[in-house]
């Protein structure tokens, strides 16, 4: 049997005053009302309750800043007025966060990922508005730190700033940040170059954490290599581990994503529109088909994950870190939920490298 959906996404818009040269979401006129948002974190709440887990709910568009006068306010004031405990959170571009807003959240104890690519010219490069100015000058960056001093820099890497990743990680630690999470953007086309620039970079990362190390320095952790390391689920037992099936259980766990409709799909990035059809796996009003979670997740498994570019992943040494990455992603880019995107592969090849070269030190 298979457990209720929990939490997930809240797909509350899928507008954005953002038009970020990579995104992958299709800006489509379908807008959340209050009423479905509400019964959105009731439902949450509910199956929760009869699972005995906590309910979780993460603002998610487009960009829901758009949305915080008349559903992400409200709906938090709501959750906090009507349930204990229940996880908060929100994904934004931060240009439309200021310091009464980011007060606000931290009042309310909802997390923020902010996504930002690293220092003006790398993010004014690919994050812009949809009249082509930059986008860095409007984030406030000083104030999200006050007030999320722990919070991760969120960075996307792709071909045209990979060469920068080294020079943006520093930027961040700079600023203030503890953590820094930087994943490449699968749908891409890269270059042998590319891939070379993506692992030098890794490798200076790497190179400044271990001279910060051996200094006494503090410095920012680095992705799943520190990160892991750091709360006890050190990469390199995983590199050991018998490999899994998947990170997020394609609907079959507790999580799911919630559309303006209230239907609920599979994935938790999963946005409204007829690429993600075949994902439904039900409705909020009208119940979720259970039989629908199995058939999608049965589509998935280890034994038939494959690289897009060389096969089979047997002898990869990330193979059990990477667990056939996101299915979602894998979908969009190469049709086919078992064959990984090569920049994904890569990536996961770099982190697993840097962690033996740790263990070696």
């Amino acid at each position: 049997m298979l457990p209720k959906i929990c939490g997930g996404f809240l797909n509350v818009t899928q507008k954005c005053n953002l038009a970020c040269k990579y995104c992958f979401v299709k800006q489509q006129p379908m807008e959340m009302d209050f009423k479905t948002a509400k019964d959105a974190v009731d439902f949450y709440a509910q199956n929760a309750l009869d699972e005995l887990a906590t309910p979780s709910v993460t603002f998610f568009g487009g960009e829901p800043m758009l949305r915080y006068e008349d559903i992400v306010k409200p709906i938090i004031e709501y959750v906090r007025g009507n349930y204990g405990e229940y996880t908060l959170s929100i994904t934004t571009n931060g240009t439309l966060l200021d310091e009464d807003k980011l007060r606000f959240f931290k009042d309310n104890g909802v997390e923020i990922l902010l996504s930002i690519d690293g220092d003006k010219p790398t993010q004014d490069l690919l994050r812009t508005k949809h009249d082509g100015r930059g986008s860095f000058d409007d984030i406030p960056i000083d104030l999200y730190l006050k007030y999320y001093p722990h919070g991760t820099f969120r960075a996307t890497l792709d071909p045209r700033n990979v060469r920068d990743m080294y020079d943006n990680y520093l930027f961040a630690e700079k600023k203030g940040y503890k953590s820094v999470t930087m994943i490449p953007n699968v749908f891409e086309e890269w270059s042998a170059e590319d891939y070379d620039a993506m692992e030098r970079g890794v490798e200076k990362i790497m190179e400044h954490i271990a001279e910060a190390k051996a200094s006494g320095r503090s410095y920012a952790e680095f992705s799943e290599v520190e990160k892991g390391r750091s709360q006890g689920g050190d990469i390199r037992d995983r590199l050991r581990d018998e490999p899994g099936c998947g990170t997020c259980g394609l609907g079959a766990g507790l999580y799911g994503s919630i559309g303006a409709s209230g239907d609920v799909y599979s994935c938790q990035e999963m946005t409204e529109n007829a690429e993600c059809a075949d994902f439904k796996i039900g409705n909020i009003y009208t119940g979720i088909d259970d039989d629908r979670r199995i058939e999608i997740m049965s589509k998935f498994h280890v034994d038939k994950i494959k690289s897009e570019e060389s096969g089979r992943c047997d002898n990869c040494k990330a193979r059990n870190v990477c667990k056939g990455g996101c299915t979602i992603n894998n979908y969009f880019k190469t049709g086919d939920l078992n064959t990984i995107p090569e920049a994904y592969c890569r990536w996961m090849e770099a982190m697993a490298k840097a962690n033996e070269r740790m263990v070696k030190e």
